[in-house]
Order: structure tokens, then sequence, then C-alpha cells
């Protein structure tokens, strides 16, 4: 036992003591849909235009591997691997995020994971293990950075997303408490990203979470072959605390630790934007559906919404591409109400960005930024719509339907699944890849699963 361990050394000791035998079943069952939602998120993101930078850059410089490029199969290096993966995983914003702080721990895990059980036998308990020890890690790191971070402009899965990726390493390479320490600590040095693309757009956005994966495997990696790092890197005086926050909060990560599982604190999404939109497009959709009124009869509305949503999704009015499109409250809003959805099929239709009747009801939604909307309801939304006439509709939604709290049906997992995957591969390989998640806990070599990806 080590004596006045650091924040590191408290973190490295929980992901080596983690079992899944120890873990309550509805964490194991939930872990499963969570899995299942992040291959369809890949799937998907394998196919569409702007993560193919990305693609054709490591198909283009680098060979031989052992792992592969989800749906292409092309075998490179595992850091090669999970970059473009880890692409794939967060490209079409689909993938799960968590209730609080911040980042997105499915997209930072599974790939990870899948790459290195095509170098290391992993069999099934071993990565639901693993991909508890991510979630707990990144969903306490972002609660101590978060808002703080934000207001900064740093981008929570470039910063959080790499030391989920280094615990989900970590565990499958079975480092000791030492080298997970080290790992740890190396993943601060590849800690980085700035959310100027909200602001002026930019598809970057999209390779931020590969960026993390890769050095998220390349830090457990380094420890393991004897790198050092400093120890105190959170708590440290130019440790990530300070440096992204500009405070030293270490409650958030330690306290508590091993009490509760973070896996219960991700959340899966219905819609291709960040977050921060959910509540309000679906608080904005069960309002027009209870008072039965259209685009044409709104003058404004007013969403009250957690101050990070204004700086994050309520800066761009019109969008001059796909991420701008899916950064812009005021466009979701805008399309919710005039075509009664958001499926990516809008944020991919240029002719909607400038379309004039879209960009005049976005100049009708104003964002303000709400004082009570913070840690448990950091995602709740009350709005007021003020329609031609006179008559005001208000709503408030604590959280948006998605949450283990709130969750969606095994049914919904599984048809979002097979709606993302088959812009990929056929319904039979789908079926199978369902059916070797269903059973996961008992897969003895976890690769099978990784193979079932490609054609």
């Amino acid at each position: 036992m080590i004596a006045n361990p650091t924040v590191a050394e408290r973190l490295a000791a929980f992901i080596g003591a983690l079992d899944c035998t120890d873990l309550p079943a509805d964490v194991i069952r939930y872990s499963k849909a969570l899995l299942l939602d992040q291959l369809g998120c890949q799937l998907l993101g394998s196919t569409v235009e702007w993560n193919q930078s990305a693609r054709r850059f490591i198909a283009e410089n680098k060979t031989g591997g052992p792992a592969a490029i989800v749906n292409f199969g092309k075998k490179v290096p595992l850091d090669d691997a999970v970059f473009v993966n880890g692409t794939f995983a967060q490209g079409c914003e689909l993938d799960d995020y968590y209730d609080q702080g911040g980042g997105h721990p499915g997209a930072a895990t599974v790939p990870v994971g899948l790459a290195l059980s095509q170098r290391e036998r992993v069999d099934g308990k071993q990565f639901v293990a693993a991909m508890a020890a991510g979630y707990e890690i990144g969903w306490r790191i972002g609660r101590a950075l978060l808002p703080e971070m934000m207001r900064r402009g740093y981008h929570a899965q470039g910063v959080v997303g790499v030391f989920i990726a280094a615990a989900m390493a970590g565990k499958l390479l079975r480092l000791d408490v030492g080298k997970m320490t080290h790992a740890l600590a190396i993943a601060g040095s590849h800690a980085s990203g700035t959310m100027e693309y909200d602001q002026s757009g930019g598809e970057v956005k999209r390779v931020h979470n590969g960026i993390a994966c890769a050095g998220g495997v390349r830090s457990a990696l380094l420890a393991a072959a004897g790198l050092t790092g400093p120890p105190t890197i959170f708590e440290g005086e130019r440790g990530i605390l300070k440096v992204f926050s500009g405070v030293c909060n270490t409650a958030p990560i330690v306290d508590g630790l091993g009490s509760d599982s973070a896996v219960l604190h991700a959340a899966i999404k219905q819609f291709p934007v960040n977050a921060s939109q959910h509540s309000p497009i679906e608080l904005l959709d069960r309002l027009m559906n209870e008072h039965w009124f259209g685009a044409q009869e709104v003058e404004r509305i007013e969403a009250d919404v957690n101050e990070a949503v204004t700086l994050h999704s309520g800066t761009i009015y019109e969008p001059t591409e796909v991420i701008e499109a899916q950064f812009s409250l005021r466009f979701s809003l805008a399309i919710r109400l005039l075509k009664g959805g958001n499926d990516l099929r809008f944020y991919l239709d240029s002719e909607l960005w400038r379309d004039p009747e879209v960009l005049a009801l976005g100049e009708k939604i104003s964002l303000h930024a709400d004082p009570t909307a913070q840690k448990e309801k950091r995602f709740a939304c009350r709005m007021k719509i003020f329609l031609a006439g006179g008559d005001v509709i208000e709503g408030y939604l604590p959280a948006p339907k998605g949450s283990f709290q709130n969750p969606l049906s095994e049914d919904q997992v599984r048809e979002k699944f097979i709606r993302l995957g088959s812009a990929a591969l056929p319904r039979e390989r789908l079926d199978r890849i369902i059916e070797k998640v269903d059973s996961i806990e008992a897969e003895e070599d976890v690769s099978t699963l990784a193979l079932l990806l490609s054609r």
C-alpha cells in the first residue's frame, strides 16, 4: 500500500483491482447496450466522407500491424487503427456521453479494446472490466475539470478522452499499479484540443477522439516499456487540473471511488448532434405534439440551458459545413419545427444550411444561461414559445431520454444499431454482432467480435 498516494496512484490502484465478477448485473447489462451502440457509431462513421481523410492518411502511409480498420479490414499498427476507428467512433455525433462532466466514454474505450484484442488475448470479462475502468476515470476527471475547462475553450474529449483510452489500454495490458500510474501520467502529455471549431467550423473536430485514442494506447504501451511520467499529473502545480481549469479540485476524482459505477452515468444519443442539444430538441418536439402548433405560428423561442450550451452550440447561425450544422442549436430546433425530425440527412443537406425559412426561424431563437442547470441537471432545458395571437407555451425537461435513469429500450438500442450499421454491413452480419455483444461476458476471445466489423 502506497503511503499518501497521489490521485493517479489511487486511480491506478482502482483500475488494477476492478474485476468483472464484482460488477453488478445492471452495470454489465448496460455495458452491453453501450458497446452495441458504439459499434453502430463506428460502422456508420466509416462510411461518411468527412472521416475518410483520417482513413486515407493511415491507409496511404502505414501498413503492417495487428489491428483492422473497421469496415475496410486493412491491418495497421495499433495506434493507427485506434486513430482511424476512434475517428469513426465519434465522427457522426451519435456516440454516448456523460450525464455530468464531459467526454464520450464509449468512443474512447471500445476502439482501443477491439484493437488490442487483435494483438493480445482478451476475453469478454476482461473487456467489460476495462470498459468500466475507462468510463469511471473519464467521468471523474471530467467532473473535476468542467465547466472551467470549457470556458477556457478546451474540448473535453481531447483532454479527458486520452485518460479514458489509457485506462482501457492499461487494464487490458495488465499493467501493475506503478506502470498504470505512469500510463495516466504520460497520457497527460497527450491531453489537448480546442473548441474553436464550434465558433468558425472545421472538420478537424472529427479526429479529436482518434487522437485521444491513439494517445491513450501509446501512453499505456510506453509505460509498459518503462517510460515514466509525473505521478502528480492531476493535482500538481503544473498538472492537468490547474492547467486546464485553473483550480485544483480533486474531490470529484477521488471521493467515493469504487462506490458507484460511472457506466450508469452514460447516456445513449437519439440525435446526431452535440449532447447539449438533446433536451431542447426533445422538449420542443414534446411541446409541438402537445399543443399542435407549426413553424409558421412561432414568433420567438426562448430556451434556458446550461451556460456551456450557449458557448458550445449557440454561436453558429448559418452553417457552412456539416460540423457547423451539428453544432448549431438554432439550426437543430429550426429543422425540428420545419421537418419534424433531426435525422442525419438533414444535417448533410447543404440547401437547408442556407434555406431562408430555416435561417429566419434561427433568428427567432434566443438562448440564455440557466444557473440552476448544473451537475445532475446539466442537460436540463426550460423553454418558452411565443405564438402569433399571443399564446405562450412553456415547458421543462430535466434530462433527455437515453440515460440509464430514463433509458432507451433494448429494442430501441438494437434498432439504432441496425439503422447505423446497415450503412456498412449486411443485416446477417449485424445480427451476428448483436449475438456476440449479448453474451460478451462469456466470450473467450473478443477479437472474434472485432473481425465481424470488417468486410
